[in-house]
């Protein structure tokens, strides 16, 4: 790598993090660990803050930055290529979806450093190698879960299914299709949508906005499940709401429910329900101790995304503090989780791999970038 190349630097040891792998354990050397996502560096400097376990050596977080102009997976696999090279690599925190993380997975692999993927879902992710952890439920079980919400709170007896066309949008339509199947659900049709930059709330002529109507032409489902992001699942609300008033929508986790769709939803976004792994209104101490530094240094709450992504960097953390920061020995240490050792007490629930339905929440939209917890089951 040469000196040229952009990166963020920053020091990392976690407050509390020498209980939770022995505080009387002699301390580990330094190492580095790499951060695969683009734009969040503000969960590492939440990390750096809460800086106070005195005698832990410093990691060294690496945010490499792709230089190459290549954009989408192509630019992700120049990330991880750049960040396996890297001499003293511990471990990767990343990459951001089910597809970029499975383009990635084979270069980690090869190189054998131990990665983390805090928030991909798809199932083909449990065959991507020995070097690649999960944290995240897989579509299939995040799918069964969605439809349990449908099927026992919501009471709905048919469902139509709008979805991206990439392995998130994919694997969840799979997911929830067959768990639809189980329950007797009638699936009206599953309707792939186009990936778009600019929908207008739908307006007529817009290609998504052809999509839709052309779908709600053959009847009316109870509920509408949307596998889609912000923009495509604000457009689709918006013009599904448009034609029967007071439809119901549930989303998969890759809906943040951020101010961009509730703009585009409109008074849709009043009826979604979020799949969730994390919800800032957890009771637990661990959750409400990042929140509250969150919320202070950026005065903002953090999404689930956020907590995630935390939470993977805690997981490398004290696996370097407790072994070292030699791959195997980190990998190893990784697989042991909720197995030979104990899970570590994470701000997302107990750390352990690969993740479990435990995770997951239903939260529903209540404002711009905010949900409201849904007590579910």
């Amino acid at each position: 790598m040469t000196s040229g190349q952009p990166r963020i630097h920053a020091l990392l040891a976690l407050a509390g993090l020498a209980a939770a792998v022995g505080a009387c354990r002699p301390p580990a050397p330094a190492a580095i660990i790499g951060l695969g996502y683009r734009g969040y560096q503000r969960v590492t400097a939440v990390a750096i803050a809460t800086d106070s376990a005195a005698g832990n050596p410093s990691i060294s977080i690496i945010s490499e930055t792709d230089t190459s102009g290549e954009t989408g997976p192509a630019g992700e696999v120049n990330v991880a290529s750049r960040l396996a090279r890297t001499p003293g690599m511990a471990g990767v925190v990343g990459h951001g979806g089910s597809r970029e993380a499975l383009m990635t997975a084979p270069i980690y692999n090869e190189a054998h450093i131990p990665q983390i993927v805090p928030t991909g879902t798809s199932r083909r992710l449990a065959a991507a190698g020995p070097w690649t952890f999960t944290m995240a439920p897989n579509d299939s079980v995040e799918g069964e879960y969605l439809v349990r919400f449908v099927a026992e709170r919501l009471r709905a007896r048919s469902v139509m299914i709008f979805y991206v066309l990439d392995e998130y949008g994919a694997g969840l339509r799979d997911g929830a299709t067959a768990a639809l199947a189980r329950r007797g659900i009638r699936a009206i049709d599953a309707i792939p949508v186009p990936t778009v930059a600019d929908c207008v709330r739908a307006s007529d002529g817009n290609l998504l906005a052809s999509a839709v109507d052309a779908a709600l032409l053959t009847g009316r489902p109870d509920v509408v499940i949307l596998a889609a992001r912000q923009r495509e699942s604000g457009c689709i609300a918006e013009r599904v709401n448009r034609k029967f008033p007071g439809m119901r929508f549930v989303a998969g986790d890759g809906l943040l429910a951020d101010g961009e769709f509730k703009a585009r939803a409109g008074a849709a976004g009043d009826s979604t329900w979020v799949v969730a792994f994390w919800h800032q209104d957890r009771a637990d101490s661990v959750s409400r101790a990042f929140v509250a530094r969150f919320r202070a240094r950026y005065h903002e709450i953090p999404t689930h995304n956020d907590a995630m992504i935390y939470d993977g960097l805690l997981a490398l953390t004290a696996a370097v503090h407790a072994v070292g920061p030699d791959g195997e020995k980190v990998r190893r240490y990784l697989a042991s989780l909720g197995h030979e050792r104990p899970a570590l007490a994470g701000v997302t629930g107990p750390i352990a791999f690969p993740g479990g339905a435990d995770r997951l929440l239903m939260t529903r939209v209540s404002g711009p970038g905010l949900r409201d917890l849904v007590q579910f089951p």
